[in-house]
């Protein structure tokens, strides 16, 4: 029986969980009752770590992006941010039957008129990364499975799988969907073809996957090409060189 998300205030935030062991750990979290392991990301935008709490380890991230970038923070005041949105989704999908995600144990959200602070607690899964042609096979399998349930990851890449003991599982999604059109569903496919790893076996994706040519497909397609301007790439550079002086766009 899939269990429900449940809510409790502590201190400031509040906290969203399924089992009452997973509230226990995110209470510890707030506490900082918790050594870090390793580190993945230490950004202003990001932050990604090893964590081990009583012995056992997890992945704690924090999306600061959407707190310290003010267009992001404003759509806060309507959104629920990252990390609820992502156990919401990743919740629904499960009673879909798409059990290819892997679900946060629990969420802590602090927040006021806008989204202050927020934290993902995740299991430590063992895994492999991504390398043969029939693992792009298993994922095109996926990706055909959730896009069919009207869900797309939105940053379709072969790094965004892993390779467990229990199959291949998707990282790192919010797994939103859309169910008018096929927009960003076609995009994923756009993302996956220019996939480093995709490209260096030379793996035909869209004959694998036969995407739906329509309006959403060619408005990717256009969007996608633009992005690859050299006047669009520099712009986007200069960005992130603000961005590393401590401009926050």
């Amino acid at each position: 029986m899939n269990e429900k998300i449940k809510k409790i205030k502590y201190k400031e935030f509040s906290i969203y969980f399924k089992k009452d062991e997973n509230r226990a750990l995110a209470e510890k979290v707030l506490n900082e009752e918790y050594s870090v392991i390793d580190e993945y990301k230490n950004t202003e935008r990001n932050y990604v770590a090893k964590i081990e709490i009583d012995g056992r380890s997890f992945v704690l991230k924090s999306p600061k992006a959407e707190t310290v970038i003010p267009q992001r923070k404003v759509q806060t005041l309507f959104k629920k941010g990252e990390g609820l949105t992502s156990f919401i989704n990743i919740d629904r999908a499960k009673k879909m039957e798409l059990d290819f995600f892997i679900e946060p144990l629990a969420i802590m959200v602090k927040r006021g008129l806008f989204l202050q602070e927020s934290f993902i607690l995740m299991d430590y899964i063992e895994g492999e990364a991504i390398e043969t042609t029939e693992d792009i096979d298993v994922i095109m399998d996926i990706v055909e499975k959730i896009h069919k349930s009207g869900i797309y990851h939105g940053d379709l890449n072969t790094s965004n799988f892993i390779k467990t003991k229990d199959g291949i599982k998707i990282i790192d999604t919010q797994a939103k969907s859309e169910k008018i059109w096929h927009f960003k569903r076609a995009y994923d496919i756009l993302t996956l073809k220019n996939d480093l790893l995709v490209l260096g076996k030379g793996y035909d994706v869209e004959e694998k996957y036969k995407v739906k040519r329509d309006f959403g497909y060619g408005l990717a397609y256009i969007i996608k090409n633009f992005k690859k301007l050299s006047v669009v790439k520099k712009i986007r550079g200069l960005k992130v060189k603000l961005r590393n002086k401590g401009w926050k766009i």
